[in-house]
């Protein structure tokens, strides 16, 4: 039965490679829909991790027909789910329950049914499919037989870790009391105003069951024509949500999909935003959250702290990242640019994926492959959070509200707190954010007299061919005396740092770049 449920779980699998590369290669709208179509029904039929990534699509794409796997596909019929919630309940529904209704949402491991319980709470019970651990199982199995290739294997992924921080993850989510715990410990420590994160029946949860206090609301594209005022709140909302979850209780809600979150207005009529399904947590434990804040601020602050030491602290292989550990300080503004803003951040204006390869180039995949395997589901936190603010159009000051959610004695503690020592070849230049240049200067003289000096950000180094004029530029390289490609890497591989970078003659006027 094993190997006939790995086999069918394999069909599923070609099947929707099959359908997505059809998917890939249209052109025609209306072909794409109806590939759409197809594709979405198949992530539904196939439920579990299949599923998953049927979302993830819902996610990116935020329109029909992926959305139906957010907003829930065709549930099991109340008969056949009866004897599961008894099973799982340990005794018959009627002695719990005053009433059970029809399910009202069906995701990728369970399903949702509406029900009030006999001293009149109202109340939402997620019940476990059928055969779906049998399901799972398989479809890590074959997860497990996954090769590396591509940049997985030129760049030395650790795809072993990464297929079992899957597996583990997976197998966490199929267990609703481990569910019901985190649930009601993120309940119990992130504290926001304006979140609601629903109260649980831990007498009633069991491997297959969840019973939670109802929620209500609409999802996200419906509160996206709420009032700039209301879309503001949620926004914060949200954003203090994640910071407070990652920085103060260390559990990280890691599926952000808009299934997952309703809006409504408390009886005061303010926002309000219910944080749904538990089932996908990642833990940050307290170094691990000390050293990133302490990056964050370090990078902000401009100061002694070495971004290498900090991301070895966060779980990096430390000797992946000395190849690159010059460009570390600029690859950090980059990252964290949302947190050095004083005002208000646009997201639509960050260009995270051009500057992260202007940078590093192939490296960036050098930079992935050092990370540790549960980082992709706290970018999945700040993707999502992302998003969020994209389809509800706010902008917010990202440094203001992690303050507000920190506070500063955390902060304190975070620039204090003693990084474990790192071993290093001697000859590795280990840059701290204050040997970082802040300028690229430019000065072009004539007969002695300065004609043209401009100053601009250190970063724009990185782009040193487009700013130089298409005149200028090819006397440079027909001149052979500047290699502007060989100067890019050695930027690359040692940082952006304080030095001259050339001196150009071109008749009586002369050039000079620089950073300072």
């Amino acid at each position: 039965m094993t190997i006939l449920n790995t086999a069918k779980r394999a069909l599923q699998f070609f099947r929707i490679g099959l359908a997505a590369k059809k998917l890939q290669r249209t052109q025609n709208e209306t072909e794409r829909l109806l590939a759409k179509q197809a594709l979405a029904g198949l992530f539904a039929d196939a439920r579990g991790i299949t599923m998953k990534v049927g979302q993830l699509f819902a996610g990116n794409d935020g329109t029909t027909p992926f959305q139906e796997l957010v907003e829930g596909i065709e549930p099991l019929p109340l008969k056949i789910i009866i004897p599961l919630l008894e099973t799982g309940l340990g005794q018959k529904t009627k002695s719990v329950f005053r009433s059970i209704d029809k399910a009202i949402a069906a995701a990728s491991l369970g399903q949702v049914h509406l029900a009030e319980l006999k001293n009149g709470d109202k109340v939402a019970v997620k019940i476990r499919y059928p055969d779906i651990s049998a399901a799972v199982d398989a479809e890590l199995r074959l997860v497990g037989l996954m090769p590396g290739v591509g940049p997985v294997n030129r760049w030395g992924f650790d795809l072993d870790a990464y297929k079992k921080s899957l597996r583990d993850n997976m197998h966490r989510e199929l267990d609703y009391r481990s569910e019901a715990q985190r649930q009601d410990y993120f309940g119990r420590t992130v504290q926001v105003p304006g979140l609601k994160v629903p109260g649980v029946y831990r007498d009633l949860c069991s491997e297959r069951v969840l019973v939670q206090s109802r929620a209500e609301g609409v999802l996200i594209d419906k509160a996206g024509d709420w009032s700039e005022q209301d879309r503001l709140a949620i926004g914060q909302t949200l954003m203090m949500t994640l910071f407070k979850s990652l920085f103060v209780a260390g559990e990280v809600h890691g599926d952000p999909h808009p299934g997952n979150v309703f809006y409504s207005h408390d009886e005061n009529g303010q926002p309000l935003v219910t944080l749904l399904d538990y089932g996908c947590t990642v833990s940050i434990a307290e170094p691990r959250r000390m050293a990133l804040l302490k990056l964050i601020v370090g990078c902000r602050e401009r100061n002694p702290t070495k971004p290498l030491d900090c991301f070895a602290a966060l779980g990096f292989d430390s000797k992946k990242l000395t190849p690159i550990s010059g460009s570390l300080p600029a690859l950090c503004q980059i990252l964290f640019r949302p947190f050095l803003l004083n005002h208000a951040f646009s997201p639509e204006q960050w260009q995270l994926g051009k500057e992260v390869n202007d940078l590093l180039g192939d490296y960036r995949w050098w930079f992935r492959s050092a990370g540790p395997s549960d980082l992709f589901l706290l970018m999945r936190a700040f993707q999502g959070l992302i998003q969020q603010l994209q389809q509800l159009d706010v902008r917010l000051p990202w440094w203001m509200i992690l303050q507000q959610a920190v506070g500063p004695k955390l902060i304190r503690e975070a620039m204090a707190y003693e990084l474990p020592a790192i071993e290093h070849e001697p000859t590795v230049m280990t840059l701290s954010f204050d040997q970082q240049a802040t300028l690229l200067c430019v000065r072009v003289t004539e007969g002695g007299e300065q004609r043209v000096s401009v100053k601009m950000p250190a970063e724009a180094v990185l782009d040193l061919e487009h700013l130089i004029p298409e005149d200028v530029l090819s006397r440079i390289i027909s001149s052979g005396t500047i290699d502007l490609k060989q100067l890019g890497e050695s930027i690359r591989a040692n940082g952006i740092i304080p030095q001259q970078l050339f001196v150009f003659e071109d008749g009586r006027k002369t050039y000079k770049v620089w950073l300072e």
